[in-house]
């Protein structure tokens, strides 16, 4: 069985937030001390490898929210 987005997302900002508090899935801009525009562009580039999809950085440039980000992978797969 593999893994769903929302599990392999989560992966993804354990791994570029590893200092993230609380559980994955409430993770916001606010909420995440190290959610900067560097980060934002690692995420995205972390998104492209993990789900093989290319991303608009101007659309990551918008996340806000682990659910941005989830709705966004959803959208293209």
């Amino acid at each position: 069985m593999s893994a769903t987005n929302e599990t392999r997302l989560a992966s993804i900002f354990k791994a570029a937030f590893p200092k993230l508090q609380g559980p994955v899935e409430q993770a916001t801009r606010e909420n995440t001390a190290d959610w900067d525009s560097v980060a934002t562009v690692k995420l995205a580039t972390m998104v492209e490898e993990e789900f093989e999809m290319p991303v608009d950085f101007e659309d990551a440039a918008e996340w806000e929210s682990f659910a941005d980000v989830l709705a966004s992978v959803s959208a293209r797969s």
